[in-house]
């Protein structure tokens, strides 16, 4: 898979002009000392390009942000919006078609001085369509006030809660069992809880997004529902899966809600 990889990146080079959107924003608009806001990396690729996940799956490159902040400041780990399937080429990838939000917790420290400070991210990503446009390091930054408390920016807050809606999510109202098979991963899923979770029937399509590489992204996903509030998913093993894996991490992401009174159709498995 390395030769695909490096083939992919060496198509891209040919190419000057990188076809990604992307903006460095801040949810708030004045910061406070010791208090943590919302930064996020806007991602908006035309029709016909995608941009990936996390883990993109059997091909790709994940997008990445390596931070230089004031001292004292810490940025925590990237909240990931449900990832799409994708293709490239021939391949089924993990990543997303349509615009993204990469929301990333930034704490200031307990003490700040009154003047505005600039946070400096550098962001790698791999813009794919008919050919690949990758992109290593790029600049970006944003400089915000010092107030007494955080403050919400009214043009930027709407597209935040929008995509916190979008991230993945854990529930224990859900049971998750794996079975090991030569060649396949069993994962069933049955409601503990079925006043609070939506029934299966209507939960509509469901793909399962390997986080750590352990499923064929490329690969046949077969669904069945019951008996009762059970789901059970066959998928395909990856020939990179870890031989000592005792965990499934990923998501499942569905058409509607996992529950009946919450909007996140991204379930995350423990």
């Amino acid at each position: 898979m390395k030769s695909l990889f490096a083939a992919f990146i060496l198509s891209g080079t040919a190419v000057a002009e990188n076809p990604l959107a992307v903006t460095l924003v801040s949810e708030a608009k004045a910061i406070a000392p010791g208090e943590t806001f919302n930064v996020g990396l806007h991602l908006k690729p035309p029709a016909g390009f995608h941009t990936y996940w996390k883990h993109p799956g059997i091909v790709g490159l994940a997008t990445t942000v390596d931070w230089t902040l004031p001292p004292g400041f810490s940025a925590g780990e990237i909240q990931w919006p449900a990832p799409q399937a994708v293709k490239m080429a021939r391949y089924t990838a993990q990543g997303y078609r349509d615009e993204a939000l990469l929301i990333v917790p930034i704490t200031a420290p307990k003490e700040l001085s009154q003047t505005p400070v600039t946070l400096t991210a550098r962001a790698s990503w791999m813009c794919c369509g008919d050919q690949c446009h990758p992109a290593s390091r790029v600049p970006f930054s944003i400089t915000l006030p010092i107030a007494s408390s955080t403050t919400a920016d009214p043009a930027t807050k709407p597209l935040f809660d929008r995509f916190r809606e979008k991230v993945s999510q854990k529930d224990d109202a859900w049971k998750v069992e794996v079975a090991r098979h030569p060649g396949s991963i069993q994962l069933t899923l049955t409601s503990k809880q079925p006043q609070l979770t939506r029934d299966v029937s209507e939960l509509g399509a469901l793909r399962f997004f390997t986080a750590d590489g352990q499923v064929d992204s490329d690969g046949e996903q077969k669904v069945t529902r019951g008996p009762g509030q059970q789901i059970r998913i066959e998928l395909a093993v990856s020939k990179e899966s870890p031989t000592n894996a005792t965990a499934l991490p990923g998501v499942i992401v569905a058409s509607k809600s996992w529950r009946k009174d919450a909007p996140s159709t991204a379930l995350e498995l423990p």
